[in-house]
């Protein structure tokens, strides 16, 4: 048998004093209120008078004026219920559930948003800043090892930065400047190519036709399995066919590229769009987590907002462009910001931080690192405010 829960009531010595805790709090809304409705009241007064008066700032406290008539209310009912001795006495989580579901919507998803970043700024605080200010205090020493606990140290100033962006070298061959602008050149060719190449195949995958699943994880394979052994099989003999398959066609893509320059498209614009099909390899591996991500954004827009659109006569371009677009802007934001940020991870300049910190060099290890993270934060926010204006909330338009 389920065992029946034994409610708590307010005991009679209890009872007073609850009594005179409603009561001041019932005191307390209804003079709160009086207040707000002779500003309710002047405002009208006031929009009569003079039409520019803003009719948000009265509508908020309208609003108000009819959340503490609401309480009130509660508090009557439960001020009678202890009168008669049936309010139920919960405990701190039952009032604390009861309190959080009184709050308006928006604001419990402010509460919800800062409960899920504790765990973040709890790593941010513990684990990250200390870090940062180490190595930012690092970049500007010249800091040996002496052992586990004996470091030494001595102030060089920038002298690491300008070895670095100097004429620091890897053992391999490659100069780190030049490999570091070669990385962004192609970070600013990849990453629109990446976005738009990622929402093209979500919205493909979004369709259902047979075999659409298997094609999803053909295009997450990538994410899942070791990229070393892709790129290795890319680079054996399997990759050498794909090449000379793809050399076969190489006369055909010249004669393109002699057509559009002849029509007039710009030797730059050629090159940009001809070092992303050259590098499509390598669009197609880093897009594995963006496309899911797209697929699962478009998935979660409302139908009935497309079943108004058809009804109104718009196409499918439309609808796409106008609804589509526009309801996945938050996710486009963030697969930007996770491309940056996995493009670091990836960047082939890591090579020269593992010499520097070999060769003991590790203020100049550190000041790399500083500058990794400074270009990463800079990507970042250019690219947080080129799109800020343009991200769509529909929760917020909603409400």
């Amino acid at each position: 048998m389920k065992k029946v829960k034994k409610e708590r009531y307010f005991q009679s010595e209890e009872i007073a004093k609850q009594k005179q805790k409603f009561e001041k709090q019932i005191t307390l809304l209804e003079k709160r209120n009086l207040k707000l409705n002779k500003r309710v009241n002047l405002f009208h007064e006031k929009q009569s008078q003079d039409k520019k008066i803003s009719v948000k700032r009265l509508v908020k406290l309208s609003n108000k004026v009819f959340k503490n008539e609401l309480q009130i209310k509660y508090l009557n009912r439960d001020l009678k219920l202890l009168e008669q001795g049936q309010l139920i006495k919960h405990g701190l989580f039952k009032r604390g559930k009861i309190w959080f579901s009184e709050i308006e919507y928006h604001k419990q998803r402010y509460i919800w948003g800062f409960i899920f970043i504790i765990p973040w700024v709890i790593g941010m605080v513990l684990l990250f800043l200390p870090s940062l200010t180490t190595t930012f205090y690092w970049s500007f020493f010249d800091v040996k090892f002496e052992s586990r606990r004996v470091v030494l140290s001595s102030f060089v100033g920038f002298e690491n930065f300008s070895v670095l962006f100097g004429n620091y070298v890897h053992a391999n061959g490659g100069i780190f400047s030049v490999d570091l602008l070669t990385f962004l050149r192609d970070l600013v060719i990849d990453l629109p190519t990446i976005i738009i190449f990622s929402i093209i195949i979500a919205v493909l995958l979004n369709k259902k036709f047979k075999g659409h699943i298997l094609v999803k994880i053909i295009f997450f394979i990538p994410v899942v399995y070791n990229v070393p052994i892709i790129a290795a099989t890319l680079t054996s003999s399997f990759g050498q066919h794909i090449e000379q398959s793809i050399q076969s066609e190489a006369t055909f893509v010249e004669q393109m590229s002699q057509f559009f320059f002849e029509i007039g498209i710009g030797e730059n614009v050629m090159e940009i769009v001809l070092n992303a099909v050259s590098r499509i390899f390598t669009i197609v591996n880093l897009s594995g987590i963006q496309i899911l991500i797209f697929i699962a954004a478009i998935q979660a827009v409302p139908n009935h907002l497309y079943e108004a659109a058809a009804v109104e006569g718009a196409t499918k371009y439309e609808s796409f462009w106008k609804i589509t677009i526009p309801m996945i802007t938050p996710m486009i934001l963030t697969a930007a910001i996770y491309t940056v940020v996995d493009s670091f991870t990836r960047s082939p300049i890591i090579r020269y931080l593992d010499q520097a910190m070999s060769q003991g060099r590790n203020g100049l290890a550190a000041a790399m690192s500083l500058t990794y993270f400074l270009i990463n934060l800079a990507l970042v926010g250019v690219i947080f405010l080129l799109m800020r204006g343009r991200v769509f909330y529909y929760d917020e338009k909603e409400s």
